[in-house]
């Protein structure tokens, strides 16, 4: 037998180490950030991040160890381009639709989302005693793919003048927990009524770029932390769901009199919803 074959198929045979499967890890809930759960990766709504794990297996017919390894990896990126992209589609973007749904009614839209999907960031890489590879990889929600998946209309506003920006709150806190907020890419803030107080219209296109819509954030102590709203930030309690499974927030009328003084961070996006 070959000599390097037979390498290779001792790589692949010894299981002498017991190593935790990558994938596993990204199934994993992130320590104290909103994370969602979909088919093959996670959507951090805090960090506005989507991650997915690929595999890829050694091929025993190669040349030798290092050329399987090689092959291994190759496989393992091709794998995980096509479970970012299927976790991409489950990013919820307003209402009931899907990033999935989006790009199945605009070409365009799918070109733009594909194109971020493969330039997608490799975090971590294990490699395993039986010659497999696991990858996984990220790409941020902000940015270009924000701006591919919101509703038309989106960014219809000229960006806040920086007197407007500083003469409000530092920010706005939507206090929604109890609440079972969807997160989504473009939710919005209602009054009593549903009149819009807040949306992806009313936020300057740089910042919708640069930090999206809104962000999420599991605690009220935890968010007035963040740098996205750091300062003094109005806080404003959700009285309710527009409806249920919604990712709009309801807010009572002496919020939306509160809401109309914060117009200038509200067109910089600084906005961080809590919920559960």
């Amino acid at each position: 037998m070959n000599r390097s074959r037979s390498l290779i198929e001792a790589a692949v045979l010894s299981m002498t180490l017991t190593l935790t499967p990558l994938s596993a890890i990204a199934d994993e809930p992130v320590k104290d950030a909103v994370a969602q759960t979909v088919a093959h990766g996670q959507i951090d709504w805090t960090n506005k991040t989507i991650t997915a794990t690929g595999s890829g297996a050694p091929d025993l017919k190669a040349a030798n160890v290092a050329v399987a390894r090689l092959g291994a990896e190759r496989a393992a990126k091709a794998d995980a381009l096509r479970n970012i992209l299927e976790a991409v589609k489950g990013v919820r973007v307003s209402g009931g639709q899907s990033a999935g749904a989006a790009m199945d009614t605009s070409p365009e839209v799918r070109a733009k989302v594909e194109g971020v999907v493969r330039n997608f960031k490799v975090v971590d890489t294990k490699y395993y005693s039986d010659g497999g590879v696991d990858v996984i990889v990220q790409v941020p929600m902000d940015g270009v793919l924000a701006e591919a998946l919101l509703p038309a209309g989106a960014a219809a506003v000229a960006a806040p003048t920086n007197a407007e920006a500083s003469a409000g709150p530092s920010g706005v806190i939507v206090n929604a927990k109890g609440l079972k907020v969807a997160p989504a890419l473009a939710p919005r803030l209602v009054d009593e009524s549903g009149k819009e107080l807040y949306g992806p219209a009313m936020v300057g296109k740089d910042a919708l770029v640069q930090r999206g819509v809104a962000s999420y954030s599991k605690s009220l102590e935890q968010a007035t932390r963040d740098t996205r709203v750091s300062g003094k930030p109005l806080v404003v309690k959700g009285v309710r769901l527009s409806q249920a499974g919604s990712a709009d927030v309801v807010v009572s009328a002496d919020d939306a009199v509160k809401l109309a003084s914060a117009k200038g961070v509200l067109g910089l996006g600084k906005v961080i919803i809590v919920t559960d």
